[in-house]
């Protein structure tokens, strides 16, 4: 018994997660109360309140270390099993350990950001009611998002072009970003959250070959941001990274909390950042249905905003090359297949559904009839 009992414990937390993967997407109320509200809370405010207090990026400087430590590593193997006399032993013996950090990495994983995935929706937690999204009704919504974008711009400082900067910098933006949140934590108590930044990321302009603007890495807890994206929106997707660290996975409720906490922030350049944001994906969602009406919407935003539009996009447009869309489309689809894994059907497009979300909290909060 205890020689098998060695052999077959490391394959324990792996089948563990295994096991969580296929059940919890049947039990919401288990995953919120014993997960969402539970093991991950727990676990996020040791984690992430640990990882908060150094500024640097681990994730980054784990990634940029993974190679050379690999190929060493290889090299040092392959060495020791030359000048041994059992080799198979020491294949064996560093598969084992190779299989024992994957197998409690993904039971982490799913502790720290898999099973968030199946708890309560958004929603459901913040009893939002229901709404049809017609044109006239996203038309109304952009208009709104627009007049209120283009008030928060006027206070802003500008750049020599013309565009929004950061009076305080990345590194401010980067810290100041949680006070959005804290700003309804006693509201709704399951958007609280022991990390309190957003790491920056040395290497953000080569990170835009990708599309990505920031990542969430469950193991550390860890808000990463692309920091050389648009000011515009780089506040916005401070506050998308936050969420994840707050226990919510799926990217159309992150981005939704992050027009949440924008808005709610005593920061102007905060809620211009998820006022625009907001509109840019309603306006989208708009111009799909009635290109003509989204037109007429448009004329809503200032030209000071207009400006601010136009850096975005000439922003993406320098990745645009033969090189730059292969990485990016390789990025997407392996993100798009990433999300597809935890039964999230629309992958990457599920950041779109946001507006959904945007316009239930629209209609509770101006007590619109559903």
């Amino acid at each position: 018994m205890g020689k098998h009992w060695k052999r077959w414990w490391p394959v324990l937390p792996a089948l563990t997660a295994l096991l969580m993967a296929l059940m919890l997407p049947h039990c919401p109320g288990v995953t919120e109360r014993v997960f969402s509200r539970g093991m991950f809370r727990a676990l996020s405010t040791v984690l992430g309140g640990l990882t908060s207090l150094i500024p640097l990026s681990i994730t980054e400087c784990l990634v940029l270390a993974l190679l050379p430590l690999t190929i060493g590593g290889v090299v040092m193997l392959v060495r020791r099993v030359k000048r041994s006399s059992h080799p198979r032993r020491i294949w064996l013996k560093a598969g084992r350990c190779v299989g024992v950090v994957l197998s409690f990495g993904l039971l982490l994983y799913m502790l720290m950001h898999g099973a968030n995935f199946y708890r309560y929706p958004a929603a459901e937690l913040m009893n939002l009611p229901s709404v049809t999204l017609t044109p006239d009704r996203l038309a109304q919504l952009c208009a709104d998002l627009a007049e209120k974008a283009s008030h928060e711009r006027q206070q802003l400082p500008e750049d020599g072009a013309g565009r929004m900067k950061l009076a305080g910098g990345v590194s401010s933006a980067l810290r100041e970003a949680v006070q959005g949140y804290r700003q309804f934590e006693g509201t709704y108590p399951f958007l609280k959250g022991a990390v309190s930044r957003g790491k920056l990321v040395m290497l953000s302009h080569q990170w835009s070959y990708t599309g990505i603007t920031g990542m969430y890495f469950p193991l550390l807890c860890e808000a990463n941001v692309n920091v050389d994206i648009p000011p515009s929106s780089l506040l916005f997707t401070v506050a998308h990274e936050l969420a994840h660290t707050r226990g919510f996975a799926r990217e159309d409720e992150c981005n939704f909390f992050a027009y949440l906490s924008c808005i709610h922030h005593p920061s102007a350049a905060f809620r211009y950042s998820g006022y625009l944001m907001a509109y840019i994906y309603c306006y989208n969602a708009l111009y799909d249905q009635d290109p003509e009406l989204a037109a007429q919407v448009s004329a809503r935003c200032s030209d000071a905003v207009r400006r601010d539009l136009q850096g975005h996009n000439q922003y993406w447009q320098q990745f645009d090359t033969p090189w730059g869309i292969t990485i990016e489309r390789a990025s997407r689809a392996a993100n798009h297949a990433f999300i597809q894994a935890h039964g999230v059907e629309e992958g990457v497009y599920s950041y779109n559904l946001m507006v959904q979300l945007v316009a239930q909290y629209d209609a509770l909060s101006s007590d619109q009839p559903s």
